[in-house]
């Protein structure tokens, strides 16, 4: 009988010890799921905040939707669309395809909806809407965050800025799925804000069991409830009935019965300490790729923190993510994908020293922790070492993929004594190593911050200098190298800020750029000059060809030609006295669309120049199809022909090779008499640079069309 209760126990154990053990891993599963969905749809949803921000900073007005949308949706990701609704009437959507439906769609009035935008309206708060299927196809989930613009100190109601977010996309950032071919149920439900019943809007194609657990999903304005549950292997019937048989059976054997009871007790904690140890893996180790997680990361770098200002040593933190990740991804699919990230993970951990940490923080952004570095030279040889090896092509399903990277480098303790100090830091310096053209590092250092304020307050007080008129041109001549005569000037712009003083284009035109804002600004600045062309001939001034630089975004601008042909019908400005200059640059991203625009122009009489060539990429095959008529040499290659003979066979070389496509040559950058007569042995049509004169107000341009003395300029 004692054997039997040993056995009986033994059982009930057994059962209480699966049962908790399941417990518990259900319970960790489902709040890390639940919690990678509120991340997610937090991420998302500032997007509204953003759009929302944008429309009061512009009192309402949003121009240039579309490519603030898409700037928006491809920095934040996980969003399917942005949507304005005015007065809660969609009017605006991006990406547009596919969703025109919905343009035109009353929120406020919905029969289905109307409740959670008055809800929105009411508080004055984000509230999220749905899931629901959409007009347009698909089941899909709205954050609608409510805009209120400040009217005579009455906050009125303008209308929604919302975010699309597909339901199928939402639940990619979760583990959901993998966890359903591993045995794992699951539903998504929530209270329907009408009828107040439970309305399940995603499940597991297996029901869920009995022993399930439910953890709240906390989203805005609403609640959902995630539920799971896992079937245990066999029956539970079962598995007792054979657990009470095996005891009888053990009974017969006294001696052996005796034996492995006395030494149950150690495999049941031994079981235990294991199953705790995988518990704990879990919470602090990537599923994919066996690497330390942010959470466990975070815990490494806070004590490494103490220990470098407790022991004066010093450590490195990079932080990177994978160039382009999201092309395989959408390519080859999410295995591949997976693939991809389990063999990077392998390479990073064989490129650094036993001590240091590896680990995967999430998406394809990694972090690598060097301890006890001697100085930033030795932190600069392994982030080369780690660069090289992220460059090695991957093989993928028999082909082969080069990845690049971005590094972000911080030094411990020296920029950052908290955790979240030094993930910011990192993250501005991978930024700006993106900037300068990825596949390399950067260090962290305070400019970054401020540059980054610096930007953000250019951005700000954009569109306010174009509205008050702060903005102005100023006109660098260019002479002609055979009769020594002004033939035509160059517009370029100045910013005279009332506070700051002159702003300086360098500072500014890579902000108007991001922004957008380069095209009108770029608008403003060809309407202007063909006012001053105008202005110049009504004076009885001789007239010469003004050209205006044109930025990428403007030069692909739709609206480009028909504009310049309105201003110069409105100006009464001959079109030969208008000259673009454009990059090389510009031309090389579409050849073929670049010719078709520039045949329109050059159809209407406006001259164009490739600006700064020989710092593009263009060929002499593409060359020759391009309805060009002058280049110009950059002032890299002019400033020390004097004394760089390879510049100086780079230069005769252009002019020669130009002339030979019947192309005017022009050399920028003439600051000598050696520089100009090379230029004229070589050959060279016109000339720009300080010798003649440096840019200036239109007011102290010399009416004459002679260039004045050496001395005087």
């Amino acid at each position: 009988m004692i054997i039997v209760a040993i056995g009986a126990y033994w059982t009930h154990v057994s059962k209480s010890l699966f049962d908790n053990e399941q417990r518990l891993l259900m319970n960790d599963i489902v709040g890390a799921e639940a919690s990678a969905i509120e991340r997610r749809l937090s991420r998302s949803l500032s997007t509204t905040y953003i759009l929302a921000q944008e429309i009061k900073r512009n009192n309402g007005i949003f121009e240039n939707f579309e490519s603030y949308a898409e700037e928006v949706i491809s920095t934040i990701g996980g969003v399917s669309n942005l949507q304005l609704a005015p007065s809660g009437i969609i009017r605006q959507i991006y990406p547009l395809g596919g969703n025109e439906k919905a343009i035109g769609h009353n929120i406020l009035n919905d029969d289905d909806r109307r409740r959670e935008a008055q809800l929105a309206v009411a508080e004055k708060r984000l509230t999220l809407a749905g899931p629901f299927e959409l007009l347009q196809g698909g089941v899909a989930v709205i954050g609608r965050n409510p805009v209120f613009l400040n009217q005579g100190g009455v906050e009125e109601f303008w209308g929604f800025a919302s975010a699309l977010i597909y339901l199928d996309d939402l639940l990619d950032v979760t583990e959901l799925r993998n966890l359903e071919r591993r045995g794992y149920s699951y539903q998504l439900s929530r209270l329907h804000p009408d009828s107040g019943s439970v309305n399940v809007f995603a499940r597991s194609q297996q029901a869920l069991s009995g022993n399930s657990l439910s953890v709240a999903v906390n989203v805005p304005n609403s609640q959902w409830t995630l539920t799971m549950s896992r079937n245990p292997p066999g029956s539970i019937i079962s598995r007792t009935f054979w657990g009470y048989l095996a005891s009888l059976l053990v009974a017969c054997v006294l001696v052996y019965l005796l034996y492995s009871v006395l030494q149950h007790p150690l495999k049941l904690q031994r079981e235990i300490t294991e199953k705790t140890q995988i518990l704990d893996d879990m919470l602090s180790y990537d599923n994919l790729t066996g690497l330390p997680n942010r959470h466990l990361l975070s815990k490494i770098l806070a004590n490494t923190i103490a220990e470098s200002e407790h022991y004066y040593t010093q450590a490195a933190f990079l932080f990177f993510d994978l160039d382009d990740f999201k092309r395989i991804n959408d390519s080859m699919g999410h295995d591949a994908g997976d693939h991809l990230l389990k063999q990077i993970a392998e390479r990073l951990r064989d490129a650094v020293r036993e001590e240091d940490v590896v680990a995967r923080l999430g998406g394809d952004e990694f972090g690598m922790l060097l301890q006890n570095v001697e100085s930033e030279t030795q932190v600069a040889t392994i982030a080369d070492e780690v660069l090289a090896v992220m460059e090695e092509p991957v093989k993928i399903e028999s082909r082969e993929y080069t990845i690049s990277t971005s590094i972000g480098i911080v030094m411990i303790p020296s920029d950052g004594s908290q955790v979240p100090t030094l993930f910011q830091n990192a993250d501005m310096a991978m930024y700006a190593a993106k900037k300068e053209g990825k596949r390399t590092f950067c260090f962290y250092n305070e400019e970054m911050q401020a540059s980054v304020l610096q930007q953000l307050r250019i951005e700000e007080e954009l569109q306010g200098a174009l509205d008050n008129h702060q903005f102005s041109l100023n006109y660098q001549p260019l002479v002609d190298l055979v009769d020594d005569c002004v033939c035509g000037y160059e517009a370029l712009i100045r910013w005279y800020h009332p506070e700051r003083g002159m702003i300086y284009p360098d500072s500014f035109i890579p902000v108007a750029e991001e922004t957008g804002k380069i095209v009108d600004i770029g608008y403003w600045v060809i309407r202007e000059t063909c006012e001053f062309i105008k202005l110049r001939k009504l004076r009885g001034e001789v007239s010469v060809r003004i050209a205006v630089n044109l930025s990428t975004k403007q030069f692909n601008d739709p609206n480009l030609v028909s504009f310049i042909t309105q201003v110069l019908e409105d100006t009464g400005v001959e079109p030969r006295l208008l000259g673009i200059e454009i990059t090389e640059t510009i031309l090389m991203k579409d050849v073929g669309d670049a010719i078709m625009k520039l045949d329109q122009l050059k159809g209407k009489g406006i001259t164009v120049s490739i600006d700064d060539f020989g710092t593009g990429y263009s060929s002499l095959a593409q060359l020759k199809r391009l309805p060009v008529d002058t280049l110009k040499i950059d002032r890299s290659f002019v400033m020390d022909m004097d004394s760089d003979w390879s510049d100086r066979m780079i230069v005769e070389g252009v002019i020669a090779m130009a002339h030979k496509l019947l192309l005017r040559v022009v050399a920028e950058g003439i600051e000598s008499e050696k520089h100009l007569a090379l230029l004229k042995k070589y050959g060279c049509d016109v000339g720009q640079g300080y010798l003649f004169g440096k840019p200036v107000p239109a007011d102290d341009i010399c009416p004459s069309h002679t260039v004045q003395s050496r001395a005087q300029g």
